[in-house]
């Protein structure tokens, strides 16, 4: 049983999505990266740029348990997952594949020609994207301190 509800983000979550990468961020990828790499990723989730992409266009999903977020997904140009992050203490539940597939439905009715997916998976994420169908396009690349993997999965 699905103990947890996605939702589309609304204009005033951005301060605990902002915590909820954050930390998740902190854990798990901020080793792999430069410093350079960190202090730009860490401007990329500040509360209000989070807000101001979202009023150019709502792309970011929530995972929601007992009005606490325990997960996002926040797609660019409506093919491109930027941020795919999940509570440590809900991870393995199938929630970043659930907010993958609720991103993908409504992309697929806005791009009705829709044929590939992209994100650039951090090394340690490799495994959760190879879960979802992505797979590795070419090795591992360091752009701006920020140390990623080129991955796409096939929308069928």
């Amino acid at each position: 049983m699905k103990d947890y509800s996605i939702k589309p983000f609304k204009q005033g979550n951005e301060k605990a999505v902002h915590q909820l990468v954050k930390a998740v961020y902190d854990e798990f990828v901020r080793h792999e990266n430069t410093e350079e790499g960190n202090l730009l990723f860490y401007d990329w989730i500040m509360p209000q740029k989070i807000a101001a992409r979202q009023k150019q266009q709502n792309n970011l999903w929530l995972a929601w348990s007992s009005n606490k977020i325990i997960g996002m997904i926040e797609i660019r140009d409506n093919q491109n997952i930027t941020l795919l992050f999940i509570d440590k203490n809900y991870q393995k539940r199938g929630i970043a594949r659930n907010l993958f597939q609720t991103a993908l439905n409504e992309y697929k009715k806005r791009e009705f020609n829709l044929d590939k997916f992209y994100v650039h998976a951090s090394l340690s994420s490799v495994p959760v994207y190879k879960s979802l169908g992505f797979y590795v396009v070419s090795k591992a690349r360091k752009e701006n301190g920020i140390y990623y993997v080129p991955m796409e999965t096939d929308i069928l």
